[in-house]
């Protein structure tokens, strides 16, 4: 009988293990929990205006839209970058809405309009932080172009 039991655990386990494998979940969550002191990174959904876009209006405000709530004290202008062409940071607004329950995007607002028919390179930085304290992984960068 104790080999049986021990056996049964054994499956159990392997079950379990095996289980994400085969269905491309993280163990945590198929089983709907988040163990301590696990954290996932922060990731980016979508940004706007899109890499490599071109004729972008002068008045345009970018946005990037994230996976879960973030902590909005960790938005900044030191963590969301607009970068003109001579490498000088654009001077802006950075916005996120710690609110919003379904949308999670933070904002760089110029605070004059960009220079036309010019490449433009956005970063998001590692400060970028989730509620739970997890940065993003790694720097993100992007570039588009102005139009006329």
């Amino acid at each position: 009988m104790k080999k049986k039991k021990i056996y049964l655990l054994m499956l159990f386990a392997l079950i379990l293990t095996a289980m994400p494998a085969m269905s491309g979940c993280a163990p945590d969550r198929v089983l709907g929990i988040i163990p301590a002191g696990v954290f996932y990174p922060v990731k980016i959904l979508s940004v706007s205006p899109a890499n490599g876009a071109a004729d972008v209006s002068t008045n345009v405000v970018v946005k990037a839209s994230f996976n879960e709530a973030l902590d909005a004290l960790s938005f900044n202008r030191g963590t969301f970058l607009l970068i003109g062409p001579d490498g000088h940071k654009v001077q802006g607004k950075v916005y996120y809405n710690p609110n919003s329950l379904t949308s999670y995007i933070a904002t760089f607002t110029p605070l004059e309009p960009l220079r036309p028919n010019t490449e433009y390179t956005t970063e998001l930085t590692t400060g970028i932080m989730g509620n739970l304290k997890q940065h993003l992984a790694k720097n993100y960068v992007w570039r588009f172009t102005t139009g006329n």
